[in-house]
């Protein structure tokens, strides 16, 4: 039985972030997109610095798409997880999903 459901990104990111291992390293390298630029403009090289500053807002897309998908990806393997994400706001039911996440 497959159910509808619509999953919050900020949530799912926030989740993410603190229960997996991976999702907490690649969310600590977006430190390095604010460091490294900053590092690169004291050697003087501009133009690195803002290739490399401009990489960072892509960057975050990726990790909210991979967010999303690791709590579509958990709750296709752990079904029970289910009424666990919807109590944590995690994912929207379709009678709520409607409605601002906001």
């Amino acid at each position: 039985m497959s159910r509808q459901f619509k999953v919050v990104a900020n949530e799912a990111s926030y989740w993410w972030r603190t229960t997996a291992v991976s999702g907490a390293l690649l969310h600590r390298l977006m430190l390095l997109f604010i460091a490294v630029p900053l590092v690169l403009v004291w050697k003087g090289y501009y133009v690195m610095s803002f290739v490399i500053f401009g990489c960072m807002v892509p960057y975050g897309f990726f990790l909210r798409h991979m967010a999303i998908r690791a709590v579509v990806s958990m709750i296709e393997k752990n079904p029970e997880t289910y009424t666990r994400f919807e109590e944590a706001s995690v994912i929207l039911s379709p009678d709520t999903a409607h409605q601002d996440a906001f």
